[in-house]
Order: C-alpha cells, then structure tokens, then sequence
C-alpha cells in the first residue's frame, strides 16, 4: 500500500487514511486501526509503516555512482526510499549526464540505491518499456506450469536452477530484446 511506505519512508508508526472507516476493508486488514484525530475529534483509519529490509528494483538506466532512471508509473523511488537496503537492476549504464529522466521517468538517487547490477534483459519475461515488452508466451507457460507441482518443479529446474548466470537465463528463455 502507497501510503504504508511513505510512513515508511518517514519513520512514521502510522499514517492516516481515508475512506476506510465503515467499509468492508477493515473486515479484511486486521493490520489497520483507527484513531482520533487529537484536534478535530475526527476518527481516522490508520495504517502501518512498510519499511521492507531489501527492495529490488528495476531500472532502464544506471550510472556507476549508483543513481538511476526508472519509470514514473512506479513506486520505485518511494520503495527504494522506505527500505533499509535497496539493489537496482539495470539496463544499461550510462555517463551521469545522460542520466536526466525522459517523458515518464523518474530520477532515483544513490543515496537511496545500495547495490547496482547491470543485466540487459533483467526485467524479463516482465518488460521494460522502450526497450522490450512483456513475453506473453513465456508468462503463459508460466501460469500454466504453476498450476501443477509437478510441472512447476520442471519449469523451475530448466528457467531457474539450470542456468549459471543471467546469460545462459537469457538464452534458455530466447530473450530478444526489441524496442517497443
């Protein structure tokens, strides 16, 4: 939930919510309180902080100071904020000039990024727009194997276990990275 990283990100034990307050919601989250607000009187429903221990998240690009670029429809800043560690998976790294977010892109600093990994394609079989899409194929096997234990055992072994390294990953699962 967006609001229990920003109490994360702020070390906050709770933060206010509305529209909650007599929904079938708080049947469903026991995790969210309510509170009285100390000036108004008002009851608010609260909900706790969301400070994970490591976030990972992906990026299209990094520069080796550790700032990156990632997409603005995202949480990625927020995430990487409210953890206490966060690695970042990049597409490429790029000269910290050229790091400056584009149309629908945010800048994530290095204060906030611990670790910075470059694998072209290390979104996959998710996308990363402007560079390639979602491999419906594969994420079609995918749903299909986890049906069963059997072969989800199976699709682990050949697309997880198996593979040495991103690359050999890359080529079990015939990535192609093409712009979108």
């Amino acid at each position: 939930m967006l609001l229990g990283l920003q109490a994360g990100v702020h070390n906050l034990p709770f933060i206010p919510v509305f529209g909650f307050l007599g929904s079938d919601y708080m049947n469903i989250r026991p995790d969210l309180k309510t509170v009285k607000d100390p000036y108004s009187g008002i009851e608010y429903v609260v909900v706790p902080p969301i400070a994970p221990d490591v976030a990972v998240i992906h990026a299209s690009r990094g520069e080796r100071g550790g700032g990156v670029t990632t997409r603005s429809d995202r949480n990625d800043r927020l995430l990487a904020m409210a953890a206490r560690k966060t690695i970042a998976v990049v597409e490429e790294l790029v000269e910290p000039d050229r790091l400056l977010p584009g149309l629908h892109e945010v800048y994530v600093a290095a204060v906030h990024i611990d670790a910075l990994v470059l694998a072209p394609g290390g979104a996959h079989p998710t996308g990363c727009p402007g560079r390639y899409g979602i491999d419906e194929s594969h994420m079609t096997a995918y749903v299909a194997a986890a049906r069963e234990e059997d072969s989800f055992r199976r699709y682990l072994e050949k697309c997880i276990l198996a593979p040495k390294n991103h690359s050999e990953y890359l080529a079990t699962v015939g990535f192609k990275a093409n712009a979108q």
